[in-house]
């Protein structure tokens, strides 16, 4: 649907409306720039603390627009490397509560401190955040090939979900993007940026 513009005879038929699906943003004369989704709280061009916390909250945590490979080596080795250190600690962390117990009590003891305790809780928010991460990234690498990232639930399904897994990591990570724009393209799309 159109709206009429202020000061305008007519429709002006270039600007996108917000919901449209398959726009094209660069057609429009709106500027594509990184930021995969982050929230604007302002037009102009000033820093503020808001749009650069919306920024990387976007970056690293937004479903929708476009991801280079470039971006996605980055952003994903960065969070491995979290991801590991995180599971580390919380090793060290519970793994003296958990000696001398059976299995059954290990798991018990392990929940308990999962989510029973400050340090385990905090350790378990910041697993679950990067495995967010993760999904969103692959999300976005998925969209800027132009697949659909409903097809990442397939991993969920039990065996052939393994060998989907290792498809998704090679295609996403090594198969080029779309050349311009796709049906994923939002006016913040990063392909244009980083790949």
């Amino acid at each position: 649907m159109q709206r009429k513009q202020f000061g305008k005879r007519g429709l002006h038929q270039s600007v996108p409306q917000f919901g449209d699906r398959n726009t094209n943003y660069a057609a429009a004369g709106i500027p594509a720039y990184a930021g995969a989704g982050a929230p604007s709280f302002d037009n102009d061009d000033s820093f503020s603390i808001g749009k650069m916390l919306g920024h990387v909250f976007g970056m690293l945590f937004s479903f929708q627009g476009r991801l280079g490979r470039m971006e996605y080596w980055m952003i994903g080795l960065i969070r491995f490397v979290l991801l590991i250190t995180v599971v580390i600690a919380f090793v060290f962390a519970a793994g003296p509560q958990m000696q001398g117990l059976s299995e059954e009590q290990a798991n018990v003891a392990l929940v308990q401190f999962a989510f029973g305790t400050v340090q385990g809780g905090f350790l378990t928010f910041l697993f679950l955040a990067l495995c967010l991460c993760q999904w969103s990234l692959e999300a976005r690498r998925c969209h800027d090939r132009d697949a659909s990232a409903l097809f990442l639930l397939i991993m969920f399904v039990p065996i052939i979900g393994s060998f989907y897994a290792i498809w998704i990591f090679i295609a996403n990570g090594f198969f080029p993007g779309t050349e311009g724009p796709n049906r994923f393209d939002t006016a913040r799309s990063q392909a244009q940026v980083f790949d």
